[in-house]
């Protein structure tokens, strides 16, 4: 149980994240003590509070992916690969190519594409399927050769490119879990019994040929559902992977037989390094815990994987969560935030992010994010993820269809990953006190029928300076102030005002070109 007192101080700072109010009123008194926040180059977006002082009148909302209309872009064609093509894997774009790493049901599989919906899924030759060539790079039935440089292989995690090592035989990393069965001795599972289970890390020089292979490169973390992220703020690879916690007060709280019955207590915890291959010693599971389940989710919810990756000064997650229910069994993706990469929050009311699909569609029940970040096409961000008509288990219901699983996508513009909104009645959102390098702001923002005004704001609350009504739409618009304010006015720090009505505003920044 050593792991439990890692856990608890963590612990603590989600449940108070949870118990705090949904942001439709905010606010916090002016607090002269604090010093005055610099916010450089990056995008201001609202996912959290950090930036507001005060906020009343407004709507954090969560704004779901677009889903592609030609989804799903791959499907299962190939008799290795049926009933289930999904991204268990990971999308590179790379010079002007796309990339796809996918799990099929014999292993590994690649394709390539121009455009990310049709795909191309080339005859390697490195594994033949009953005499012919096929797609597939790691073969999950072979024994360890060439075709399979593991020798406990289970499940494909996903495919990076490591920008740091200096071999280039090594310029690919995969990710896999790895399970040694019948085992007995100090690196047993704490969690599944006669088992060794643990991440392996497959190299290869170009992503299509892996002859090095590390079956336990780390035990710290030894489930499924594991994400890999290279940290390129702090220069270190960062796996946030499956962990177990069962807290008895809550399945209290929830009081519900089925919970008591079937709750596993899939939560997630984090491990980091300075490469993927060569890790310090670690006991089994030994990795603290940073995201599980609280009293605002439904009985027997648990989190079932969490993707993150850096984005203009936040780290973002897609935590794929498991409403374990006998109704239910289907899991969806919500959004996380942190601003380590260690503490992290749910957003607002914790609506889906990526929901699965109604009836006649083809993502109906399951749905897995990709283990890359969104794949940026012009101003969009694209979300890959596998998706499936099935449920998971313990259900036992009516309702079932057929087993099938794909590859699809949905995708937001740049920064839209939340709104902070207001219907005609307005309201106002008030940051705390900024050092701007640059009083020419932008925002992205939805205003075309409606209207968005901003003040700036000196320490005793006067306005110092007020736009012109901005009423458009866009990911830059720039900011007209009525009258040419002092430049000087943000050497000491200001604040920012938002008066917004029958608007949405995503996110705002300085002009790059004026930045220090």
């Amino acid at each position: 149980m050593k792991w439990i007192f890692i856990v608890f101080p963590i612990l603590f700072s989600i449940q108070c994240i949870a118990e705090s109010p949904d942001n439709v009123r905010l606010s916090t008194a002016k607090d002269s003590s604090l010093p005055p926040i610099r916010i450089g180059s990056d995008s201001q977006l609202f996912l959290d509070d950090y930036l507001i002082e005060s906020m009343e009148g407004l709507t954090r909302k969560v704004q779901s992916v677009r889903k592609c209309g030609d989804n799903p872009v791959l499907v299962p064609t190939e008799p290795w690969e049926e009933p289930y093509a999904i991204v268990y894997g990971s999308v590179i774009k790379e010079d002007g190519l796309f990339r796809i790493w996918y799990y099929g049901s014999s292993g590994v599989c690649y394709a390539q594409s121009e455009d990310g919906i049709h795909w191309t899924k080339p005859e390697l030759d490195l594994t033949q399927y009953e005499g012919l060539p096929t797609n597939i790079v790691i073969d999950r039935n072979a024994p360890q050769t060439a075709a399979n440089p593991f020798e406990y292989f289970y499940e494909l995690f996903g495919v990076w490119k490591d920008p740091i090592d200096p071999n280039p035989n090594r310029r690919y990393k995969m990710g896999v879990l790895c399970i040694q069965r019948n085992y007995e001795g100090p690196r047993e599972d704490p969690f599944h019994h006669g088992q060794r289970r643990g991440l392996g890390i497959a190299a290869s020089p170009d992503g299509i040929h892996w002859k090095e292979g590390f079956d336990f490169a780390t035990e710290a973390i030894c489930d499924g559902a594991t994400h890999l992220m290279w940290d390129a703020p702090n220069e270190k690879w960062v796996v946030y992977g499956r962990t177990k916690y069962v807290d008895e007060q809550l399945l209290k709280i929830w009081d519900n037989e089925w919970a008591d019955r079937y709750y596993w207590g899939r939560s997630v915890a984090r491990a980091e390094n300075d490469n993927l291959i060569d890790w310090p010693e670690n006991l089994p599971g030994e990795a603290p815990m940073v995201m599980t389940v609280d009293a605002q989710d439904p009985p027997g919810t648990e989190i079932y994987g969490m993707n993150v990756f850096p984005y203009e000064g936040f780290y973002i997650a897609l935590i794929q969560m498991f409403y374990n229910q006998p109704e239910d069994c289907f899991l969806d993706v919500q959004l996380g935030v942190s601003r380590d990469g260690v503490h992290f929050e749910r957003v607002t009311d914790r609506s889906p992010f990526i929901p699965v699909g109604g009836i006649g569609e083809w993502d109906r029940f399951n749905q897995s994010p990709a283990n890359n970040p969104p794949i940026e096409v012009g101003d969009e961000l694209r979300f890959y993820y596998g998706g499936r008509s099935y449920r998971h288990s313990p259900y036992d219901g009516p309702d079932k269809g057929e087993k099938f699983g794909a590859v699809g996508f949905g995708s937001i513009l740049r920064d839209r990953f939340v709104a902070l909104e207001a219907s005609y009645d307005g309201g106002t959102l008030t940051t705390r006190p900024l050092v701007l390098d640059s009083i020419d702001l932008t925002l992205n923002a939805e205003s075309k029928f409606g209207e968005i005004r901003v003040m700036l704001l000196n320490d005793q609350g006067e306005t110092l300076a007020e736009s012109e009504p901005i009423c458009s739409d866009g990911l830059k618009i720039p900011i007209q102030w009525k009258e040419n304010p002092d430049s000087r006015i943000i050497e000491s720090g200001i604040r920012v005002q938002f008066k917004i009505r029958n608007a949405k505003l995503y996110s705002f920044r300085q002009h790059p070109d004026d930045l220090r």
